[in-house]
C-alpha cells in the first residue's frame, strides 16, 4: 500500500484547477443559485426520426379461385334472333340450363331493352348483319368471360344439345390442350360446322380473338360456318378435329323428310346415337322437347341396367364375407330396418286389404281407406302383379289380395308383406304366394315457397258463446300479459253468439255485459301500448252456427289482406304459438290447422294433487287432439277466393237472420273441407304451444246424427286414459253399488 504525506493531494489539486479550463459555470452549493438554474435547449441539433420503410400492400382476390387461376368448366353461347327466343329459345334453355355453368343467348339485329330477361342472360346486337353475329358474339365473350371458363361451346339454337354428356366429355380433356372440335362442315374441310356445335378451349379461345378484326374484314362467305371456321384457323392454324385425347365428337342431323314425334314413338330412331352430343336441324319446340325426352329414357334404361348389374355384384361377394360380419340388407342399396332399442320402439305392423286399415292405432280399430293411401295401395298390387308377370312369363292370374301388412319405417321407407291368391294358367290350381316390397324414401326436397316473417299482425277471432263467460274473461287477461303487455302486433276481435233468450246490446242484464266492461278496461289501460280489442255481436238460433258461417258476417269488418287465428276461450294464449302461426300461414299458399294438446279431466289427470295453472303436455295428463279442426290460420283474402268459388252451392251468409237456415245445421262440412276443395296447401300438424284446458262438451241432441255421434265419441275420448277411467270406476264401485255404474256420476 502507498504511503503518501498529509496535504500532498490538497496541493496537486490547486495545481490541477489551475492550469485546466472549465466550459460550464461553476455549480454553488446555495439553494438560491440552484432554484434560478435554467436548461438551455438545443433543438436544432435534436436527431431526426429515421422514417421506416413503408409496408408493401399485396392485393389479394376476393375469392381463392380468382386468385388460384381456377376457371368454371363450361360456358355455352348460343346464337339466337329475336323472333325466336322465346320458342326455340325457351325450350332449349328449359332442356339445358339445369346442367350448364352459363348459357347466353346472342340475338342479331336485336336491343336488349325490349326484351324479357326472364329466360336467362339474353344479349342483343343492333347490327342486323347475319354473317356479322358469330364475331359480335366471340367480341362480348372475350370482353367478359375469356378469364373465366376452360371451354367454350358456340351453336345455334336450332340445336339441341345434350348438356349432362357435353359436361361429362370436357371434364375428361385437359386444360392446356389446344381444343377446336367439332363436326367438319365436309368430309375434306378444315371447318367445323357451327350448327353442330364447336368446342373451343380457353387457349384457342385467346389466340381468335386477337386477330378479330382481321376475321371482320375477311367475312366474305355467306356461311357462318365458313365465317367462323376461316377465322380460327388464321389465329391457331388449328383444322377442325372431331377426336381428342382419344375421346370422339359426334352429332346428328335430323333430315327434313324424318317425322321426328312418330320415329321416337315407334322406335324407329337410330339406335347408335346415345354417344351424340348434338342433333341439329331442329324445327320446332316440340322436337326440342322430344329429343330430350328420348335421350332422358335411355340414361334412365341403362342406369337401371347398372344399378341391376352393381347389385349382383353385391350379392354374388355377400358370399365371402365372414360368418360374423352383418348380412347385406334387401334390398341392396337401401338403408337396412331399424333395429329397436327397446320394446317402446318396435315399429308396428299394420294390416290392411284393399278396402280397410285395422288397429291403425290404440284408438282407431277399423278405419277406411280413402283417398292418397288407396292410390298407393292399388299401385302396389299393380306393381307387384306386373312384377310376378315378368318373373314367371305371364304363368299366373291375379285373384285378390289375401292380406295385407305394412309399416313405416323412417330410415329406409315403407315395407309392406302381401299374400296374394294367383290362378295357374295351365294347371288352374289357385297359388298363393307371399310378397315381400319396399317403397324406398327419396331424397329430401326443398320446397320453395314465398317468404313471411314473424312481424305479421295477427287477428285473433274469439268466439264466445253464453255459456264460455267466465273463460273468456280469463282468456282476455292472459292475452293482456302475453300480447299487450309485450307489444305483439295482434288484434283482438270477439264474436259474441247470443241465443234467442239472452238479453243483449242495450239491455240492463246484457249476458255479456261483463266480458265488455274487461274488454273496456284492457283498452284504457293499455292505450299507449296500441291495444286493439273489438267485439261483434251475432243473433242464433240457439246452435252452434258453422264456422264459415261466422267468417262470412265477420269478413265485412276486417280488411281482405288480415291473417286470421282462430282461437276459442279454453286455450292458452302464447306467443311462441303465434309466431309459428305466421311462419305456417302463407298467402295464395298455405293455410295451418294446427293439432292441439287437449288436458284431460283434471280429477283423473292430477288424481287429487294440486292442478296447476298452466296446461302441461305429458301423456297422462292430456292427448294431442286429432279429430280437432277448431283452430284455423289462414288469410283473409284466401278464404273469400275459395268461398266465391262455393257460392252456388252454399249462399254467403251476409246477415244475422240468414243463420235461421236449417240446411246449414244439416252440412257435414266446414272450414277445413271448403280448404281442401282448393288449391292452397293445408298444413296439418301437432302444436305444442296450442294447449286446451278441460272443458266437458255438452252434446246438442237437436244436431244430425252424425254430428251428436262425434261429439260423444270426442267427450269420451278427451275425458282420459282408459286405465284412468277404469281406476275412477273402480275406486268409485269400492264404495257403492257396483251396477249402472255411470262415468257422468263418477265425474
Amino acid at each position: 500500500m502507498p504511503l503518501v504525506e498529509e496535504n500532498c493531494l490538497n496541493n496537486q489539486r490547486d495545481v490541477f484547477t489551475s492550469n485546466i479550463k472549465l466550459n460550464y459555470p461553476a455549480v454553488q452549493s446555495t439553494s438560491a443559485t440552484v432554484d434560478d438554474y435554467e436548461p438551455v435547449l438545443y433543438l436544432n441539433s435534436k436527431p431526426k426520426n429515421i422514417p421506416r420503410p413503408g409496408k408493401v400492400q399485396i392485393p389479394r382476390a376476393r375469392y381463392y379461385s380468382t386468385e388460384l387461376s381456377i376457371k368454371e368448366k363450361l360456358f355455352i353461347g348460343i346464337l339466337s334472333t329475336p323472333q325466336s327466343i322465346y320458342s326455340m329459345g325457351s325450350a332449349l334453355n328449359r332442356t339445358l340450363s339445369k346442367h350448364i355453368d352459363k348459357i347466353v343467348f346472342f340475338l342479331e339485329g336485336a336491343e336488349t331493352e325490349n326484351l324479357d330477361l326472364s329466360i336467362g342472360s339474353i344479349i342483343g346486337f343492333p347490327d342486323k348483319r347475319e354473317i356479322l353475329g358469330p364475331f359480335n358474339m366471340l367480341q362480348y365473350v372475350a370482353e367478359n368471360y375469356i378469364n373465366e371458363y376452360d371451354f367454350f361451346f358456340f351453336a345455334k339454337d336450332t340445336t339441341h344439345i345434350r348438356g349432362k354428356k357435353l359436361l361429362e366429355f370436357v371434364s375428361h380433356i385437359s386444360v392446356t390442350q389446344n381444343v377446336h372440335l367439332g363436326q367438319p362442315v365436309d368430309t375434306d374441310s378444315l371447318y367445323c360446322n357451327l350448327d353442330a356445335g364447336i368446342l373451343l378451349s380457353h387457349i384457342v379461345l385467346s389466340k381468335v380473338i386477337k386477330d378479330l378484326e382481321w376475321c371482320i374484314q375477311h367475312t366474305f362467305s355467306q356461311s357462318n360456318s365458313d365465317n367462323f371456321g376461316r377465322c380460327i384457323l388464321h389465329g391457331t392454324d388449328q383444322p377442325c378435329q372431331v377426336s381428342i385425347q382419344g375421346l370422339n365428337y359426334e352429332s346428328h342431323q335430323i333430315s327434313k323428310y324424318d317425322n321426328l314425334e312418330s320415329s321416337i314413338q315407334k322406335s324407329s330412331w337410330p339406335k347408335d346415337l346415345k354417344n351424340v352430343f348434338t342433333v341439329f336441324s331442329v324445327s320446332t319446340p316440340e322436337e326440342h322437347y322430344l329429343i330430350h325426352h328420348y335421350f332422358s329414357q335411355q340414361e334412365l334404361i341403362d342406369n337401371q341396367h347398372k344399378l341391376q348389374e352393381i347389385q349382383e355384384k353385391i350379392s354374388n361377394l355377400s358370399s365371402f364375407l365372414p360368418v360374423n360380419a352383418s348380412k347385406i340388407s334387401w334390398p341392396v342399396g337401401i338403408e337396412p330396418p331399424f333395429k329397436p332399442h327397446g320394446r317402446f320402439d318396435v315399429l308396428p305392423w299394420i294390416y290392411f286389404n284393399t278396402t280397410h286399415n285395422f288397429l291403425q292405432s290404440e284408438l282407431d280399430v277399423i278405419s277406411e281407406i280413402k283417398g292418397l293411401y288407396k292410390a298407393e295401395i292399388q299401385d302396389l298390387l299393380k306393381s307387384t302383379v306386373q312384377w310376378i308377370k315378368i318373373i314367371h312369363n305371364d304363368r299366373f292370374i291375379y285373384q285378390k289380395l289375401v292380406n295385407g301388412y305394412k309399416r313405416f319405417d323412417p330410415t329406409r321407407g315403407t315395407e309392406y308383406i302381401l299374400d296374394m291368391l294367383f290362378l295357374e294358367e295351365t294347371t288352374g290350381h289357385e297359388v298363393l304366394k307371399r310378397i315381400a316390397a319396399v317403397r324406398p324414401l327419396n331424397e329430401v326436397e326443398i320446397v320453395p315457397v314465398p317468404f313471411v316473417t314473424e312481424h305479421t299482425r295477427v287477428v285473433l277471432l274469439v268466439i264466445v258463446r253464453a255459456s264460455e263467460r267466465n273463460g273468456a274473461l280469463r282468456f282476455l287477461e292472459d292475452y293482456a300479459k302475453a300480447c299487450i303487455e309485450k307489444q305483439d302486433s295482434t288484434v283482438m276481435l270477439l264474436v259474441f253468439l247470443y241465443g234467442p233468450q239472452d238479453p243483449g246490446k242495450g239491455e240492463k242484464e246484457d249476458v255479456f255485459g261483463p266480458v265488455k266492461d274487461l274488454v273496456n278496461s284492457l283498452v284504457n289501460k293499455y292505450r299507449s301500448n296500441g291495444a286493439k280489442i273489438a267485439w261483434f255481436s251475432v243473433k242464433t238460433i240457439g246452435k252452434m252456427p258453422p264456422y264459415f258461417a261466422i267468417i262470412d258476417l265477420v269478413s265485412r269488418k276486417l280488411s281482405s289482406e288480415s291473417l286470421l287465428l282462430l282461437c276459442h276461450v279454453g286455450m292458452e294464449v302464447r306467443p311462441e304459438y303465434i309466431n309459428r302461426v305466421r311462419m305456417n300461414t302463407i298467402l295464395k299458399t298455405q293455410v295451418f290447422f294446427p293439432i292441439p294438446f287437449r288436458q284431460y279431466h283434471p280429477s283423473l289427470a292430477y288424481n287429487h294433487i294440486t292442478v296447476p295453472d298452466n296446461v302441461e303436455v305429458k301423456k297422462d295428463l292430456g292427448h294431442f287432439d286429432t279429430g280437432s279442426f277448431e283452430h284455423a290460420s289462414f288469410y283473409l283474402a284466401d278464404y273469400l277466393a275459395i268461398r266465391k268459388q262455393l257460392e252456388n252451392t252454399i249462399s254467403v251468409i251476409k246477415l244475422d237472420k240468414d243463420l235461421k237456415n236449417e240446411y246449414l245445421y244439416s252440412l257435414h262440412f266446414d272450414l277445413f273441407e271448403i280448404f281442401l276443395q282448393s288449391k292452397l296447401h293445408v298444413m296439418r300438424a301437432v302444436e305444442p304451444d296450442l294447449r286446451i284446458r278441460f272443458k266437458f262438451d255438452s252434446c246438442d241432441l237437436e244436431s244430425s246424427v252424425t254430428t251428436y255421434q262425434e261429439c260423444l265419441y270426442n267427450r269420451e275420448q278427451n275425458l282420459g286414459t282408459k286405465s284412468q277411467m277404469a281406476a275412477e270406476i273402480l275406486s268409485h264401485s269400492e264404495h257403492g253399488s257396483k251396477e249402472n255404474v255411470h262415468f257422468n256420476d263418477v265425474l
